[in-house]
């Protein structure tokens, strides 16, 4: 794997100095790999559906980016007899011999615009071959295909992490743990509803991808210079071949496309930021402080013999979740100042949205691989607050409800009791009646007589958790609701992609069938 992504490095245009830096990244990550930090773990269970899906983008390029607008381009030049009728059988042969030719004889840079318009004139003659892709300019449409196919896999990445948080999040929807606002215990949540905060965040910036997708499939072939062309192209035809979903259709705005990058680019930081967050807290919560969760390597420090367990991966994740910002940056600075109809500086769109697409890969994959190893301390987030007044705002809730009081003047007599109870070191689970009347006596001039049974059932995480059930609350019926929606939610997802594939195979495999029938 190492070295088949060093030769796809080597292929790349790029300096010597950022090849030689990618391959000692590559390297690295191969050491990290082999300490247990790898994506992947022997011990999940993951569901692998996106996985499936990607065996399937990668049959699909197997054909290179090149080839396959290469072949598109010719084949609707043939159907539309720009290419003539007695022409087009070596023609269709020629450009299948092409796209099935294997990588190891082509000639170094075929794929480039012109080295393949000087294969077709030394296979086909300057006649036939120089017509062969007229009226194609040096496109940036190879440049969207390899975009939209690294995105496109790390989508169906995407399937695989938010199945692995909702699996997590139902299996934990009545866990019960202290929820924190400035770092401090607020109220109790449960482990689930705080995953399924994380899978929503997650699943609004993959709308921002699947419009990205869309944008990266609309295809410029055809726009001439800008202007567009007087032979009879059919630009619909292309798309179709190449699994697109429309057209940029003026030419001047296709010849100069630069936002559906930035797009892209902005999308996945905001994922990769989510993801920074979650591996944050998760990173805190496995210390020895918290204790919430076991995550991480299960080996040992190199020097001191008694640690293990560190948050390696969650750690790398917050790094590149950094450097994603970075990639944006160059993506917009990339789009700056572009006049209409300069394709040099829409080519360097390239470098960083391919590489926030490959770190992000790493964001993703680590955290489906810590969710499906997770260990949850169920005992241990309850303990945390089981006799603290992490409730009392409920008690304030229901002062109002059973006392026709305002809430303010509740929050003032619970307030006043807290810090009574607690400077006597009267935990929750013995919360004293008497010092709650006193309290409200102080406030209001009177007792409220709530028995010390009420008062501790009120005061109870498992009570706040269960009473808390507005819509997208905290109460596990709630969250199980929530769940069941966004299982929909994620199939629906997982059938757009499924869609999206097979629409690629299909443009694929019709354009192969078409040159094929010229030939016989």
């Amino acid at each position: 794997m190492i070295i088949n992504k060093i030769l796809s490095l080597l292929t790349r245009r790029q300096s010597i100095y950022k090849i030689f830096f990618n391959i000692i990244f590559l390297i690295s990550a191969a050491g990290v790999s082999a300490m247990n930090l790898s994506p992947v773990g022997e011990e999940e269970t993951s569901i692998k559906r996106g996985d499936d899906l990607i065996k399937r983008v990668d049959d699909i390029h197997k054909i290179g980016c090149d080839d396959w607008i290469t072949a598109a381009w010719a084949t609707m030049l043939m159907k539309q007899n720009i290419v003539s009728a007695g022409d087009t059988p070596e023609a269709a042969r020629a450009v299948l011999e092409m796209i099935e030719m294997p990588g190891p004889e082509r000639k170094d840079g075929w794929g480039y615009f012109m080295n393949t318009q000087a294969y077709f004139n030394q296979r086909l003659g300057n006649r036939v071959g120089g017509n062969l892709m007229v009226v194609r300019t040096t496109p940036p449409a190879r440049q969207t295909i390899y975009v939209r196919q690294y995105l496109l896999k790390r989508m169906c990445q995407l399937y695989d992490m938010e199945a692995a948080i909702l699996n997590l999040a139902e299996k934990h929807k009545s866990t019960i743990m202290p929820g924190y606002t400035h770092e401090r215990h607020a109220q109790p949540t449960t482990f689930g509803h705080y995953l399924l905060s994380a899978f929503d965040a997650v699943l609004r910036s993959i709308e921002a991808l699947n419009l990205g997708y869309h944008q990266m499939s609309l295809n410029e072939m055809g726009c001439g210079a800008l202007a567009g062309t007087s032979w009879n192209i059919d630009r619909n035809l292309v798309s179709d071949y190449l699994g697109m979903e429309g057209l940029i259709e003026n030419t001047n705005d296709a010849v100069s496309y630069t936002d559906g990058y930035l797009v892209v680019v902005s999308g996945m930081t905001n994922i990769t930021n989510i993801l920074s967050r979650v591996a944050l807290e998760l990173a805190f919560w496995s210390g020895e402080e918290f204790g919430f969760v076991e995550i991480g390597n299960r080996g040992t420090s190199f020097l001191m013999p008694q640690k293990s367990n560190n948050p390696n991966g969650m750690e790398i994740l917050q790094l590149k979740a950094g450097q994603m910002t970075g990639y944006l940056m160059a993506t917009a600075v990339a789009g700056l100042r572009i006049p209409h109809g300069d394709t040099h500086h829409m080519l360097n769109l390239e470098g960083p949205v391919v590489d926030a697409l490959t770190t992000s890969e790493y964001c993703i994959l680590n955290m489906t691989s810590e969710i499906n190893k997770i260990q949850i301390n169920e005992k241990r987030m309850l303990s945390l607050i089981s006799e603290s007044y992490i409730a009392s705002t409920e008690l304030a809730n229901q002062i109002v409800r059973d006392y026709g009081l305002d809430y303010r003047t509740a929050h003032e007599i619970v307030n006043k009791f807290v810090l009574s109870s607690e400077e006597k070191s009267i935990p929750a689970t013995a919360a004293n009646a008497e010092i709650f009347d006193n309290a409200a006596k102080e406030v209001i001039g009177k007792k409220l007589e709530m028995s010390d049974k009420r008062l501790r059932e009120i005061l109870s995480p498992e009570h706040f958790v269960n009473v808390t059930n507005s819509n997208g609350g905290v109460a596990p019926l709630e969250v199980g609701r929530m769940i069941e929606d966004r299982k929909q939610l994620l199939e629906e997802y997982w059938m757009k992609q499924l869609q999206r594939i097979e629409s690629l195979e299909k443009g694929q495999k019709k354009m192969i069938s078409d040159l094929n029938s010229f030939i016989k």
